[in-house]
């Protein structure tokens, strides 16, 4: 029996990480409140931020990660929203270390209950990655719930390029230095971008989190039938350098299957994160689509 969760190689290893979640709790673009809610899958740990009386969003980080750091993605949603960003379960948040199948509507029960312990009828959900796919998945099963949705970087539209990630993502999760993350960040980003300053503080973080944290894989591909069940108003936003995905793929299946489809388009000279590589144009269409500037 250990004392810490099982999804952490050791117990430094896990209070490291955690360490990590606090300093970019404290380093978020406004100050943020936490709770710890109940679900049905575990208790999960939600950062909030934003005006109290502004429309509500869940916001979802991707896989491997933590909700702390994705406010910092996004900094122009706390000027007018209620943001909530919930630790996804089992991943390297605050959240129970709980991994649930992905098939079926396990994930999007769970979002469920985060919406009713929030005491919303409906929200924007909104998601990056792996948060995409949950997304997508609470589209597929609640729809209703949803005002609108957006889907960036998303898995869960086409296959993952498993090439690719063994080319640029394997070599960083089994030897995480300075040279194996850096070239992740270039993985992660298009060609043109420089992250800056930035990129010692990310290597750093990102070192801490493949050393210690025990990632799983991101969902793959959700079926046709479950992206038929989305009606909620939804916008898909892939990076035309996006290397985990097949972003090209992802578009055409969006407006293949899904009814509620708004838009799906590919974001120029972008890659995984779009918001480091485009975060201006990122914003505006995000804040065009919801406050209904655009179509």
């Amino acid at each position: 029996m250990t004392d810490y969760p099982s999804i952490y190689r050791s117990k430094s290893g896990y209070e490291k990480v955690m360490a990590l979640n606090d300093e970019a709790l404290r380093q978020g673009p406004v100050p943020y409140q936490t709770r710890m809610i109940n679900t049905r899958h575990g208790k999960t740990h939600i950062v909030t931020g934003g005006p109290e009386n502004g429309r509500p969003i869940i916001l979802f980080h991707g896989w491997s990660s933590f909700a702390a750091v994705i406010g910092a993605e996004f900094p122009f949603l706390f000027n007018s929203f209620r943001v909530y960003m919930p630790d996804i379960i089992g991943q390297a948040g605050k959240s129970d270390p709980n991994r649930p199948p992905t098939k079926g509507s396990v994930y999007a029960d769970w979002v469920a209950d985060i919406l009713n312990e929030l005491n919303l009828q409906k929200a924007i959900v909104m998601g990056v990655s792996g948060g995409g796919w949950i997304t997508l998945k609470f589209a597929a099963y609640y729809s209703d719930r949803i005002t609108k949705a957006i889907a960036l970087s998303t898995a869960g539209l086409s296959p993952q390029n498993f090439s690719a990630i063994l080319r640029g993502m394997v070599p960083a999760a089994i030897f995480p230095n300075s040279t194996t993350i850096r070239w992740l960040l270039d993985f992660f980003t298009a060609p043109t971008t420089q992250i800056g300053d930035r990129a010692q503080i990310l290597e750093d973080s990102l070192k801490i989190q493949f050393k210690y944290f025990k990632s799983n894989a991101v969902p793959g591909q959700l079926p046709e039938q479950e992206l038929r069940q989305i009606t909620a108003p939804l916008l898909v936003l892939m990076g035309e350098y996006e290397r985990i995905l097949f972003p090209r793929i992802s578009i055409e299946r969006a407006k293949q299957f899904i009814p509620g489809l708004v838009s799906a388009e590919l974001v120029a000279n972008a890659g995984h994160v779009m918001t480091t590589d485009q975060p201006e144009w990122v914003k505006k269409r995000i804040l065009g689509f919801l406050t209904g500037g655009l179509a």
